[in-house]
Parts: structure tokens; sequence; C-alpha cells
């Protein structure tokens, strides 16, 4: 039921720049949300944010080879 007020699901982080970025999912619908959000644009969900999970960070780096 849409009219619930559900939790997001925390998906992790993106760094840009050097900024890290928290990404969250709607919990019934599965698209990318944003912290701003009350509820989902593409379903309707009411959404809420909780606690982010204690996560450990690993950093990918990619390597171009031009050639």
């Amino acid at each position: 039921m849409k009219f619930i007020r559900k939790f997001a699901e925390f998906v992790g982080y993106t760094i840009f720049h050097g900024e890290k970025f928290t990404e969250w999912r709607c919990p019934n619908c599965g698209f990318g949300v944003s912290e701003d959000y009350v509820c989902c644009p593409y379903c309707g969900q009411k959404i809420k944010f909780g606690e982010i999970p204690e996560t450990k960070l690993i950093d990918i780096q990619f390597k171009r080879s031009d050639g």
C-alpha cells in the first residue's frame, strides 16, 4: 500500500570529484531516490530515510588503455 511510509534502501556511496553522495532506492519499485523526496517520483510510494548502515569503503580505480 503506497500510503504506508516505508524505509528507503541504502545502496551505497558515489564519490564524484572527491565529494561523497549517498544513494538510496525506493522499497517499492527499486528506482533511485534522493533524501529530499517525501515519496517516490516513479511509483508514488511514501518513503522515509533511516540511519546509514556502517560500511567498509573500498577504492576502485579504472585505468584507460588507449590503443
